[in-house]
C-alpha cells in the first residue's frame, strides 16, 4: 500500500512478483485497489489485475470497483475493470446498477458498452423504476431510444408482478408519444395480440391509440360486456371520427346502422352507409331493419338514404306491413316518394288482419277504424285521411286507383278528406294545385250574396242566393266543389236542382232554385235561373267554396 500511495511502480513490480496480496489496506484503511482507482492509479490498478486481485472486489462501503472508477469519473479504468471481468451487472451500496449510474452521470455514449458487458437495461432503480420507465417519467425520448438500442424491453415487468411494464403504463397513461414509439421498434404486448388493447383505446374514445393499434393489425371483431362491437359504442357515442377509423379497417358495424336510424342521426347514419354497412341488417329477434326503425321514427330524411344505398323496398317489417305502408302511416311523404321511386306498388294491399302494432303507427282518424273493421282500405286512402298532401301526390303520381271504395262503408278516397274538412287534399283529387288556385266562391249568409273572385281576390262575378231556412241552416266553413251535375234530383228531397254543384261530398251544394230574398232552403244555397247556370260554367271541380255567417 505504501509502494503504491508513493508511485513505486518498481517496487509495486516486484512486490507482486514476490506474491504480495492485493487485498490490502490503504494507511487509511481503504482497500488498496479502491484507492488506486480512485486516484487514477492506471498502471498500478492494471498490473493488480494481471497479478489475479479480485475484479469483484469492494471497497469499504460496499460499493463494487467498476463503480467506484464510475464515480471517480475514470472511464479508462473502468473500461480496465470491464476487460479484467469486473460485473457490470453488480449494483453499488445505493442499490444502482452500472447503467443507472452511466444516465446520472451523463456517460451515454458507455451505456452500449456496458450493456454489450452483461449490464440489465431492464434492472430497476432504489425509487422502483426502470431507466425506461425514469425516461418515460420525466419525458426524455432520447433516453428511451438509446434504452431500447441496447435491449430495455417496453414490456418487461417485473417478476413481482406489483408495477406495469413501460408499455402498459404509457398506454395507461396517455403517454402517446412514447406509446408510438415502443409499438413502432416492435414491441409485442403481453399474450402476443394488440385486440383488447384496442378495446380499451376505443371504450376511452382515445383516437391517437386506436389508429395506431389499427395500423399493427389490431381487430374489433369482438363484442363487449354490452353485446356490443366497439364501432356500435362509437356510434352511439357520436364518435363519427372512431367510427370512421374502426370501419375503414374492415371492422364490423353491427347494429351501428340500425341504432343510428332509430335515434334520427343522419350524419351517423350517413356515415356508415359511406362506410360499407349493410342496409338491410336485421334485428335479432324482432327481425326489424334500419329502414324500418327510420320510418317508425319518422325519420325521412334517413329512411331515403337507406333507399338510395339500396335498402329493400319490399320488406316486411315487425308490424307486418311492408315499408311502403309504414311510411304513408306515418307520414313520411320523401321515403313514401322514393320508395315508389324504387318500385315499391301504390296499390298494394294491407296484410289483413292488421296487427295492433301497426295501427298505433297511426293517427286518430276514420282510417284506422276502417282498417280495424273494414275491407278494402288502401294506400291512398290512409294518405287522404292522414291530411299529408304530399304523401298522397306521390302515390296518386305512382298510379293509385281514386276509382275504389271501401267494403262496409263504401268509402272513397277522396271520402276519407271529406270527413276531415281537408281542403288542400280534396283539391288534389280533383286535379288541383292545393296550394294555387285560381278562383273561389264566398257566400255571406247575412248578405244572401255570393261573389265568385279570382285568384288575387277580385270579384268576378255576384248574384243573389238564398240558403238555409231556420232548422235547416246552412253550415258555414271552407269547402270544396266535389261534383258538379247540370240536370240533377235530389236523393233526400226528389226535387229538381239544375246546376248542382255539390260541397265536399256532402249532401248540399249549390243549385238553381228560387231565391225569395231570404233565407229559404234546406240548406243547400239557391242560385237563382240564369245566374246558376253562368256561375256553373265559370267554376271547376275542385274550387273551394267559403261560406260565411
Amino acid at each position: 500500500g505504501i509502494a503504491v500511495e508513493r508511485g513505486e511502480t518498481a517496487i509495486v513490480d516486484r512486490l507482486l512478483s514476490a506474491g504480495a496480496r492485493t487485498d490490502g489496506q490503504m494507511p487509511d484503511g481503504e482497500k488498496i485497489l479502491p484507492w488506486a482507482i480512485r486516484q487514477g492509479r492506471l498502471a498500478f490498478v492494471r498490473a493488480m489485475m494481471k497479478s489475479g486481485a479480485d475484479p469483484h472486489l469492494k471497497d469499504r462501503l460496499g460499493n463494487p470497483l467498476l463503480h467506484v472508477a464510475m464515480e471517480a469519473g475514470k472511464r479508462d479504468l473502468m473500461e480496465a475493470l470491464i476487460e479484467h471481468g469486473a460485473d457490470p451487472g453488480a449494483t453499488n451500496a445505493a442499490g444502482e446498477t452500472t447503467i443507472q449510474v452511466a444516465f446520472r452521470r451523463g456517460w451515454l455514449d458507455v451505456v452500449p458498452k456496458l450493456a454489450a458487458a452483461g449490464a440489465d437495461p431492464n434492472a430497476r432503480g432504489v425509487d422502483g423504476l426502470s431507466l425506461l420507465e425514469r425516461a418515460v417519467e420525466y419525458g426524455n425520448m432520447e433516453h428511451a431510444v438509446l434504452l431500447m438500442k441496447i435491449g430495455a424491453d417496453p414490456a418487461y415487468r417485473h417478476p413481482s408482478g406489483d408495477f406495469p411494464s413501460p408499455l402498459e403504463r404509457t398506454f395507461a397513461e396517455g403517454h402517446l408519444g412514447f406509446f408510438r414509439l415502443f409499438v413502432e421498434h416492435g414491441t409485442k404486448p403481453p399474450g402476443g395480440s394488440w385486440d383488447p388493447w384496442l378495446w380499451k383505446a376505443c371504450e376511452a374514445r382515445n383516437h391517437e391509440a386506436a389508429r395506431l393499434l389499427l395500423t399493427q393489425g389490431a381487430k374489433a371483431w369482438t363484442r363487449g360486456r354490452q353485446g356490443l362491437y366497439p364501432v356500435e359504442i362509437a356510434a352511439l357515442a357520436d364518435d363519427a371520427t372512431l367510427v370512421k377509423m374502426l370501419a375503414d379497417y374492415g371492422n364490423p358495424t353491427g347494429n351501428a346502422l340500425y341504432h343510428a336510424c332509430a335515434r334520427g342521426n343522419e350524419e351517423m347514419a350517413g356515415l356508415l352507409m359511406s362506410c360499407g354497412a349493410p342496409v338491410d341488417v336485421t334485428l335479432v329477434p324482432s327481425l326489424d331493419t334500419p329502414l324500418g326503425a327510420a320510418i317508425r321514427g319518422k325519420h325521412d330524411g334517413i329512411a331515403t338514404l337507406l333507399i338510395e344505398h339500396g335498402a329493400n323496398v319490399r320488406v316486411r317489417l315487425p308490424e307486418g306491413q311492408s315499408a311502403l305502408h309504414l311510411a304513408v302511416a306515418t307520414g313520411c311523404h320523401l321515403t313514401v316518394k322514393h320508395l315508389l321511386d324504387a318500385g315499391a306498388d301504390a296499390n298494394a294491399p294491407f296484410e289483413t288482419p292488421v296487427s295492433p302494432e301497426f295501427l298505433k303507427r297511426m293517427r286518430l282518424g276514420f282510417a284506422r277504424w276502417s282498417l280495424k273493421y273494414d275491407k278494402n282500405v288502401t294506400l291512398l286512402m290512409v294518405a287522404s285521411d292522414s291530411g299529408n298532401v304530399n304523401c298522397a301526390r306521390a302515390l296518386i303520381r305512382a298510379g293509385a286507383k281514386m276509382n275504389v271504395r271501401t267494403k262496409a262503408t263504401n268509402t272513397w278516397p277522396i271520402n276519407f278528406a271529406s270527413r276531415q274538412h281537408d281542403v288542400r287534399m280534396m283539391r288534389l283529387f280533383l286535379g288541383k294545385d292545393p296550394a294555387k288556385e285560381e278562383r273561389r266562391i264566398e257566400i255571406s249568409i247575412s248578405e244572401q250574396r255570393a261573389r265568385l273572385l279570382d285568384s288575387e281576390g277580385k270579384e268576378l262575378f255576384v248574384t243573389k242566393v238564398s240558403t238555409g231556412r231556420k232548422g235547416f241552416s246552412t253550415p258555414t266553413g271552407e269547402y270544396v266543389i266535389t261534383n258538379k251535375y247540370k240536370d240533377w234530383t235530389s236523393t233526400l228531397y226528389d226535387a229538381s236542382m239544375p246546376y248542382f254543384q255539390r260541397l265536399s261530398c256532402g249532401d248540399f251544394g249549390l243549385h238553381q232554385g228560387n231565391v225569395p230574398g231570404y233565407p229559404a232552403s234546406h240548406g243547400c244555397i239557391r242560385v237563382p235561373a240564369g245566374n246558376a247556370q253562368k256561375l256553373f260554367t265559370l267554376t271547376q271541380a275542385g274550387d273551394r267554396v267559403r261560406i260565411l255567417p
